[in-house]
């Protein structure tokens, strides 16, 4: 089966206390999500179950995100959560701040 890409979407999270790499993931996925919420579904006449959506967050300790977390983000479709090196760890006095970068890819297949 051949699919088109139809949303791209991408945002930056930050978890301030705990450093804590899926707080910060989770709320970048979120702020992503804020942004790609469009009608077009019901419009189209698809099935939202149809979508297959990839979301990749790039934080400092990949290992540590909770991919079963993030892909419960997303109400709908077959979700595969793909964790990378990335984000930043910033140092603020005796804390760290971790931030996140999400990208949202939303796939239909082709009709």
């Amino acid at each position: 089966m051949t699919e088109q890409r139809l949303i791209i979407e991408m945002a930056q999270g930050v978890d301030l206390h705990g450093r804590d790499d899926t707080k910060a993931a989770r709320r970048a996925v979120e702020q992503a999500l804020q942004g790609a919420s469009l009608p077009i579904f019901g419009t189209l006449g698809v099935d939202r179950g149809a979508m297959r959506i990839v979301v990749h967050v790039a934080v400092p300790r990949p290992e540590a995100v909770d991919v079963d977390l993030i892909a419960g983000l997303l109400p709908y479709g077959v979700v595969e959560v793909v964790p990378k090196q990335g984000g930043l760890d910033v140092p603020v006095g005796d804390e760290v701040h971790v931030m996140a970068v999400a990208a949202i890819e939303v796939f239909l297949p082709k009709r």
